[in-house]
């Protein structure tokens, strides 16, 4: 990339993105979009060495987990996402097929996403170079009309439940580290969050499941006020195929999604790991795994 400018480096990531519906798209100081009424807007980041390495994910692989991990967040709200921006820090060197490559897994999502729940686009971004490739994006979701869905909702009485992958990523990180590759590792290179199910659920509470099911069952316990108690054999029925309980427990980057309703018919996608107890903390058969569990950037 010596040879190319900024603008040239624009001209290539665009021609590969979805088309926009907003009312100024990419190109001005900002992106303006027009959505029926409340919006959610999120962002996450993606770190070369810290959420992907370049010799296990292809560029395509690392711009579709760009857009599914922002995703998830929009709908574990109920918000269907409409809108992403995308930063990225590129290295000196790195070469201009690369950035191309990512720029085609932001469409391959996109359009994998618009299937479920309608247009989704790329409205625009920031570039800088840096010492290690970084993707940083910020989804913006259009509520609607819904009342978005909080984690503090989940009342004593409630069914647990989740949808999407878990302990897949967990597993596919496994394998690779253990130098082998294959379908069974490929949805830790690409997660595929059930966005449509997250949109539809008549939950109480709900969440993005990122950082490992007990982890986020804790976040959403301690919101909510209330204890939750996880059943390992339903945990492990709902587990994805090849993945152990321990991976179904504790694997993050699923971005599937936990919520908590009132007893009785659970919708169709969804299955009951657990239920909502008056109380604290997270419990799994009964047993308080203390601090176990999950992933946390800043912990041992």
């Amino acid at each position: 990339m010596a040879s190319m400018s900024e603008d040239d480096l624009l001209t290539v990531i665009s021609r590969h993105l979805p088309a926009s519906t907003a009312t100024v798209p990419t190109g001005d100081d900002c992106a303006v979009l027009s959505p029926a009424g409340d919006v959610a807007i999120s962002t996450d980041i993606l770190v070369e060495g810290v959420h992907f390495r370049t010799d296990w994910s292809s560029a395509e692989d690392v711009g579709w987990r760009c857009v599914m991990h922002n995703v998830a967040d929009a709908a574990a709200m109920r918000a269907r996402p409409m809108s992403l921006v995308v930063a990225m820090v590129i290295p000196e060197g790195l070469a201009t097929e690369w950035v191309e490559g990512f720029s085609k897994g932001l469409r391959q999502a996109c359009d994998h996403i618009a299937d479920q729940t309608g247009p989704i686009a790329i409205d625009g971004g920031d570039m800088s170079r840096g010492p290690a490739i970084m993707a940083a994006g910020t989804v913006v979701g259009d509520m609607e009309g819904r009342e978005p869905v909080l984690r503090s909702g989940a009342r004593p009485g409630d069914l647990l439940i989740h949808t999407g992958n878990l302990g897949a990523s967990a597993h596919g990180l496994a394998l690779l580290e253990a130098g082998e590759t294959g379908s069974e590792a490929d949805l830790f290179r690409r997660p595929v969050p059930p966005v449509a199910l997250a949109l539809s659920v008549p939950a109480r509470a709900m969440m993005d499941v990122s950082d490992g099911l007990v982890r986020d069952a804790r976040r959403m316990a301690a919101a909510s006020g209330v204890s939750i108690a996880l059943d390992s054999d339903r945990v492990a029925a709902a587990a994805s195929p090849g993945a152990s309980l321990h991976e179904a427990l504790t694997g993050g980057e699923d971005h599937g999604f936990l919520a908590a309703l009132p007893p009785g018919d659970v919708p169709e996608g969804w299955s009951i790991v657990g239920s909502i107890h008056a109380g604290a903390g997270v419990t799994v058969d009964g047993a308080d795994l203390g601090e176990l569990g999950g992933w946390d950037h800043f912990t041992a």
